[in-house]
């Protein structure tokens, strides 16, 4: 009997054989599916709602790993680098997006916003001698095209940008200045070099881009450029792109100049949603904005410029050999200058008001339908983007894939679901920032999660920011998925990444969310924790034209298994948030990580508080009031787990080992233990925020864009213990210590 009758389906007279035996075995799988289907809705059925949890039945983080697809991932990585995709520039795939959401028979809407975008028009970069008008070099601003890779070859690749940039002509003397940080511009004026009315070069790394523009600014500039040396991201790590997957000598890095440490989002409509008709800000009066222009340089082009500093000012070894970049290989010595010749820089932009287009998903819980998870990443792009950030667009549609077939299953999830797909990322976060301002009151009272990941797949390392409630569940996620090409899980790898990067103590590192993550306004302005990770590593291509399908498929992910694996240990976070009948958020590990935050803080005051201030002594005086409030939020998150650890001993998680008169007391309970662990971030939160970052509202932690770990802790003590102001770091001290004692009664509540 042939193949076909074994299916039990005739061969017929209508097209090939090979063509009648695919179609038998599609119509019989189809028949599978929906037996499959029925039996579960059956169950579902018969037992009640409950099943459709897990309980006792289908566990659907477990069936939704065995979903995810990664010849799905690459079509769809496919699908999204493309071709370069600038924010505010076209809708196709946000239309594509949403058609993909549907289809999946995921409720989606478009929400539109407006913010003012800038777009490139004129640059230029030139090297001459200010008394005779003689032109030595001109910068190419351009990137090589790459034979074979049509990414490098995209006729609506931008040129040099920064978005947000200042429109300008402006002119100086040329002055180095390393990596553009607060201590590089001091140790400039420690060296008597002056920047005043220069074009100041710096590179790229260790603080973004906007506070080194800033900081630039503040010391008197007229202009900067900002490069990527080879030391860090280039030939100086190993074989460059296409032989290797390090940055090449033309490439750029392309990025915003938005001063998100201010606030991100639409520079003219701070603290509020930026639609059709909102009220703007005059641009000249947007805080967010810096007021030089600026542009990134390929460091062939910076090679020239760092010849004319030659000799001139100071050499960069004698201020730090952490001044000297890579290109000491090619004969140049790395000095500050000014030079004798002068620079040309010429930043000409198109601002205007656009829109852009988030997408965004729902699928509706079960159980607790106003409660929301939400997951999301950035979709628009500099470049392909084909890391960062199409590798995350990649998986939140196959993530959505997957959700639409537990869903056809009969699965839906006791809380709601969203999926975002944020436009405009790169341009300080707008889509996502003027989505929370929008919504911020019903986040504040029902968001239990934003969980974030931008780039997926930049490299095999994983990373992970997170605040502290959430840290715990990571871990426990990232041990149910599988590192590719191991014996072990991401866990493994992950702890094995963080010791060999120094990290200590027992658990991978996990540090407090740091800058430019659409995590931002989640976490620091509505107060919803919130979680970012990824794989992590040869960051050689980041913004560039080189971030293509070909170099991911040929140096960073052949295969698809490192982002099949953040799409399988994605819907774990995701799944376990929506689904658990008992949050996984962790008020002991939130009072443990206050603790360390706490320490940490007095080290510093000790150092830069030594010798002492006059007035009172605080060089050797501990954050009393905190340290006590600290204590009594470790009691009540204590307490927390003693009321969850006797629900599950007495009720059962799902309250299944309750009869039906306690059936409503564990209800009770467990709704109360949800509440007040999903809403412990918001007891951080300051309605008036930070001075002068009013925005930031955060008060344990919140982004610091001129530090290299990223994030400032106790922002304002910070700021107070920066400015030399004993009295006012004890006052500050006395109301973030009443906030935490707020945040631990709140917890002792049945």
């Amino acid at each position: 009997m042939g193949k076909a009758s074994d299916t039990g389906c005739s061969a017929g007279s209508g097209g090939t054989w090979q063509q009648r035996r695919c179609e038998c075995r599609r119509r019989a799988a189809q028949v599978l599916l929906a037996a499959v289907a029925l039996a579960f809705v059956l169950a579902v059925y018969l037992r009640g709602p409950a099943a459709t949890a897990g309980a006792g039945g289908l566990d659907p983080a477990r069936v939704l790993m065995d979903i995810l697809s990664a010849e799905q991932l690459r079509e769809n990585l496919e699908y999204y680098a493309s071709g370069a995709h600038v924010a505010g520039t076209n809708t196709t795939q946000a239309d594509h997006t949403r058609s993909h959401f549907e289809r999946q028979g995921i409720g989606t809407e478009t929400v539109e916003y407006y913010p003012w975008l800038n777009y490139p028009v004129a640059q230029r970069v030139a090297l001459f001698n200010a008394s005779t008008g003689a032109v030595s070099f001109e910068a190419g601003l351009q990137e090589a095209r790459v034979p074979g890779d049509p990414a490098s070859d995209d006729p609506h690749n931008l040129p040099a940008f920064h978005g947000h940039s200042a429109d300008g002509n402006v002119t100086g003397r040329l002055v180095y200045a390393n990596y553009g940080t607060g201590s590089d511009f001091r140790a400039l004026g420690e060296a008597g070099v002056s920047v005043k009315g220069a074009i100041v070069l710096m590179r790229y790394g260790v603080v973004p881009c906007a506070y080194k523009v800033h900081a630039a600014e503040l010391a008197g500039a007229h202009g900067a450029l900002v490069y990527s040396d080879p030391i860090d991201d280039g030939y100086g790590k190993g074989r460059v792109y296409p032989a290797g997957p390090w940055r090449p000598a033309s490439s750029l890095q392309r990025d915003s100049v938005l001063r998100l440490d201010v606030y991100p989002g639409d520079p003219l409509t701070p603290g509020y949603p930026s639609t059709r008709d909102a009220p703007r800000l005059d641009p000249r009066d947007a805080a967010s904005l810096n007021r030089i222009p600026s542009l990134p340089i390929s460091h062939m082009d910076a090679l020239p410029l760092l010849v004319a500093l030659q000799g001139h000012g100071v050499e960069a070894a004698d201020i730090s050999r952490g001044w000297v970049g890579g290109l000491t290989s090619k004969g140049v010595r790395y000095w500050t200058g000014p030079s004798a010749l002068a620079v040309n820089l010429l930043n000409q932009v198109a601002y205007r008001t656009v829109p852009i287009q988030n997408v965004i998903g729902r699928i509706k819980g079960w159980e607790d339908p106003e409660q929301v998870v939400v997951i999301g990443n950035h979709r628009d792009a500099w470049s392909a983007g084909a890391s960062d950030p199409s590798s995350g667009s990649a998986v939140l549609l196959e993530l959505a894939r997957a959700l639409g077939e537990l869903g056809r299953l009969g699965w839906r999830p006791r809380r709601t679901i969203i999926l975002a797909s944020w436009d405009a990322g790169e341009y300080g976060l707008a889509g996502s920032t003027e989505w929370v301002e929008e919504n911020i009151d019903w986040l504040r009272a029902d968001g239990v999660a934003y969980v974030n990941v931008g780039a997926a797949v930049e490299g095999s390392s994983f990373r992970a920011t997170a605040s502290p409630a959430l840290k715990d569940l990571l871990y426990a996620a990232a041990k149910q998925v599988a590192y590719p090409h191991s014996n072990g899980t991401v866990y493994d790898a992950w702890l094995r990444d963080s010791v060999a990067a120094g990290a200590r103590g027992r658990r991978p590192a996990v540090q407090p969310l740091g800058p430019a993550s659409d995590t931002m306004a989640f976490a620091v302005h509505a107060g919803v924790s919130a979680v970012d990770f990824g794989f992590a590593g040869s960051g050689g291509a980041r913004h560039s034209n080189f971030d293509s399908i070909q170099r991911v498929a040929a140096f960073v992910d052949p295969d698809m298994q490192l982002h099949l694996a953040a799409a399988r240990l994605w819907g774990q976070v995701a799944v376990r948030l929506a689904d658990d009948p008992v949050l996984r958020l962790s008020p002991t590990r939130y009072a443990a990580d206050l603790k360390r935050y706490i320490r940490q803080f007095e080290r510093k005051m000790a150092l830069l508080l030594r010798p002492p201030p006059k007035g009172p002594g605080l060089a050797t005086e501990r954050l009393g009031h905190l340290r006590a409030a600290q204590h009594q939020l470790e009691v009540s998150a204590r307490i927390v787990e003693d009321s969850t650890r006797h629900l599950r001993l007495v009720y059962g998680e799902d309250c299944q080992m309750a009869g039906r008169r306690r059936h409503r007391t564990c209800l009770a309970l467990r709704a109360s233990i949800n509440d007040r662990v999903s809403k412990l971030e918001r007891h951080f939160i300051d309605p008036d925020g930070a001075p002068g970052r009013e925005w930031h509202k955060h008060v344990l932690v919140a982004p610091d864009f001129g530090a290299a770990s990223g994030y400032r802790l106790f922002p304002a003590l910070a700021d107070a213990l920066d400015a030399g102001d004993a009295l006012q770091l004890r006052e500050r001290e006395k109301y973030i210590a009443g906030m935490v004692h707020e945040a631990a009664w709140f917890l002792r509540e049945a």
